[in-house]
């Protein structure tokens, strides 16, 4: 676990824990992680201890928020500038989850793309926990085609390194420039199509940049001290406007809402919807048809049919050993 979330996770168990409040001398002498006052130190020294001690903790308490995590600030009630904090406990459960076998089957299909190395074990837990609470159960693995291909660790590279606000380094593959070493600073991920973005700004090119995580080639490692940048309050845009194409997908009735979300039901034939749908990538839109296990294949474009076809195929001789 890295030090940063287990230090979170440390200072959430003890505001919980405390009766009354922590004030910040207390949640720095006693929760692991955070360095206590150094003894023997000069006074140049004590206050950069105090300084790296203040970045740190403001960062997590932004941090808790950003979770959703009720922190409460509490005044001394003689001493107002005597600040204390704690988590209200009864405001921080979850109410009980009722899912409907339609909310579980989205739950799975976002699981199968969180299953790399690291996130799998934890992915698989958390879904299994949701599903003993309901009627409804887990679907079956999706088949590897109409995975995410995601190399291995790098969301959670990703997310540790936001976590830190540590700049990292991997090489990037792109239809323009071919394969390139790029330097950014992790500010989001997201999702379209069925794919996953990383929005970072780009430090070599000085300017906002999205990443499709499937073109970053090998390991993402990271690179100077913790709290090297801050994230900005309004992101730009991470998308520019679709230039990619129009499609024509054929869905299966009660399949493909994001699909049909995105796009327009045109006719209907032989036991499918046709839907007209734009597209930016072709490779994420390849990705989303596979993604529905036979629910869904394309008409047109032809070289996207194709693409299909043949990644299902290749996905079904995996399966069949």
């Amino acid at each position: 676990m890295a030090d940063a979330t287990a230090r979170l996770l440390n200072l959430i168990v003890a505001l919980s824990d405390t009766r009354r409040r922590m004030t910040r001398e207390t949640i720095r002498a006693t929760v692991e992680g955070y360095e206590p006052v150094p003894t023997g130190a000069s006074p140049s020294e004590l206050k950069r201890s105090d300084v790296a001690f203040e970045r740190m903790f403001e960062r997590d308490k932004d941090d808790l928020r950003r979770l959703g995590i009720p922190l409460q600030t509490i005044q001394d009630a003689v001493h107002g500038d005597d600040i204390g904090y704690r988590i209200d406990s009864a405001r921080a459960a979850l109410p009980v989850l009722d899912l409907t076998s339609a909310e579980l089957a989205a739950l799975s299909v976002a699981g199968a793309y969180w299953s790399d190395a690291t996130l799998e074990a934890d992915a698989r837990q958390a879904l299994t926990k949701v599903a003993a609470s309901t009627s409804e159960r887990p679907a079956e693995a999706v088949l590897a085609g109409g995975r995410s291909q995601t190399a291995e660790g790098t969301v959670s590279a990703l997310l540790e390194a936001r976590q830190e606000r540590r700049a990292v380094r991997f090489d990037y593959s792109s239809s323009n420039s071919g394969v390139q070493r790029r330097s950014v600073q992790p500010w989001r991920l997201l999702t379209r199509g069925g794919a996953l973005y990383l929005q970072a700004f780009d430090v070599d090119r000085a300017a906002a940049r999205t990443f499709r995580l499937s073109r970053i080639q090998g390991r993402v490692g990271a690179t100077g001290e913790p709290g090297a940048y801050d994230i900005p309050h309004d992101l730009p845009p991470a998308f520019s406007p679709s230039q990619g194409g129009i499609a024509v997908v054929a869905v299966r009735p009660e399949a493909g809402h994001a699909l049909r979300s995105r796009g327009e039901t045109i006719a209907h034939r032989e036991g499918w919807d046709l839907v007209r749908v734009d597209f930016r990538h072709a490779d994420a839109l390849r990705d989303e048809v596979l993604a529905l296990g036979g629910a869904a294949r394309v008409v047109e474009p032809m070289e996207i049919a194709t693409q299909v076809s043949d990644y299902a195929r290749s996905a079904l001789e995996v399966a069949g050993g």
